[in-house]
């Protein structure tokens, strides 16, 4: 073998390995700009809160590229469909690029649009993708209805003579039959008296409830798990299927969800077990949510113990 005959060899085989080279940075660029995801955030969901919120969620990108710096989180009273209408907006937050959530507060019951932009070292990443990035749907808080407070109840005072103020309980009548004591009326008054109470026979059951369903679940909702619940009730409650309810309804609570699905998926399980005739377990879950939704819950409450 000559030296002109071995150095093309050796050129041959640098050029082979300098192909494979090129080519196997190549397509690591390939799966690179493949699995990178854009900074775009998605699965926006917007729901009314307690009082004056209104929970804003979203998921983040894996590995956006480029990487987030900011995000910007608008809010508008119409649709935003193109980057061009947040032009001249200032955004209501701009959050660290770890947030995936943001609880916002309005002050009247007007729809509100949300879009997160993500911001970038090389400025904001100006795309906005229904569904993705911005919400279909508006959002409204709940309208409260004005409930006029009982006057407050005075206690029976009575002057005695040396001026002072006592408070004294009412007197009670004992007019149950077969009470050794003495009588405290009449024997015309504690019959007249007995006629109109019943006697001594308890009083009847208050009428059954009728179902009731809280306003954010009157339409079907762009997804997530307030969509799960939805679908229960949809399929389900509204069907007066309540067996079949309760079974779902704690599936569902046994998943990862939003706490205010939570609290409404349990008062609905309440309701169902009420229905089905299980007013000790309907019990359990009303005392569950008795702190997000007070007056409601100690109604049922009181309808299910009186059951009991």
């Amino acid at each position: 073998m000559n030296f002109k005959t071995c150095h093309c060899r050796v050129l041959r085989a640098i050029i082979i390995y300098m192909k494979k080279t090129i080519c196997s940075i190549f397509l690591t660029l390939i799966a690179a700009l493949a699995f990178a995801e854009r900074p775009l955030v998605r699965d926006i969901q917007a729901r009314s809160g307690n009082g004056k919120k209104i929970r804003i969620t979203w998921q983040l990108p894996q590995s956006p590229e480029p990487s987030l710096y900011n995000l910007l989180l608008y809010r508008t009273t119409e649709q935003i469909t193109s980057y061009s209408q947040l032009k001249d907006l200032e955004p209501v937050a701009t959050l660290t690029p770890d947030r995936s959530g943001y609880t916002d507060q309005v002050e009247d019951l007007r729809d509100y649009f949300y879009t997160v932009i993500s911001e970038t070292d090389k400025g904001p990443y100006d795309v906005v993708l229904l569904s993705f990035n911005s919400t279909v749907t508006g959002v409204h808080l709940n309208a409260k209805k004005s409930a006029s407070e009982p006057p407050a109840k005075k206690d029976y005072e009575t002057v005695y003579p040396d001026g002072t103020l006592r408070k004294t309980p009412l007197p009670y009548l004992d007019i149950i039959e077969g009470v050794g004591a003495e009588p405290l009326v009449s024997d015309n008054t504690a019959s007249k008296v007995s006629s109109l109470t019943g006697g001594n026979r308890k009083p009847s059951k208050a009428a059954v409830l009728t179902p009731y369903i809280f306003e954010e679940d009157l339409v079907s909702p762009d997804g997530g798990d307030a969509y799960l619940l939805f679908e229960i009730l949809k399929t389900s409650f509204v069907t007066k299927k309540y067996k079949e309810t309760v079974d779902k309804l704690n599936n569902l609570i046994g998943t990862n969800i939003s706490d205010e699905t939570r609290n409404r998926a349990y008062f609905y399980l309440g309701e169902s077990q009420y229905f089905n005739h299980d007013y000790e377990e309907a019990v359990k879950s009303f005392v569950k949510v008795q702190q997000a939704f007070p007056t409601l819950s100690q109604k049922w409450l009181e309808a299910s113990l009186d059951r009991i």
